[in-house]
């Protein structure tokens, strides 16, 4: 059983544009209690990530402790630089999600 302290959180709003107008051009961010946190990493480290096989994650870079969007474009780029080498051209479907959990019905 988790303290129940653990599970209280620090909701800020943050805008999403320069000049909010109204509640939905905010973001709300929680803040949880360091303890919270921890025990969350420690869980993770220790039990989550051994489960995992390690070809599940190699292609995956915002659920990595060492992803980044940097990551992300670099191993785009040699992808498509080793495709280039084969053939004359390379096709990428680029999808931009950007705004799609704005368009997520936070109530349900």
């Amino acid at each position: 059983m988790v303290p129940k302290q653990w599970l209280d959180a620090i909701v800020t709003p943050v805008p999403k544009v320069a000049k909010p107008e109204s509640f939905a051009d905010y973001r709300p961010i929680s803040v949880t209690p360091l303890l919270s946190r921890l025990a969350e990493k420690l869980i993770v480290r220790r039990w989550l990530y051994p489960a995992i096989s390690s070809e599940m994650l190699e292609d995956q870079f915002g659920f990595r402790p060492t992803g980044s969007t940097t990551c992300a474009l670099t191993s785009l780029l040699h992808h498509v630089t080793v495709m280039l080498d084969r053939c004359s051209y390379v096709r990428c479907l680029m999808i931009d999600f950007s705004k799609a959990f704005d368009l997520v019905s936070h109530p349900i």
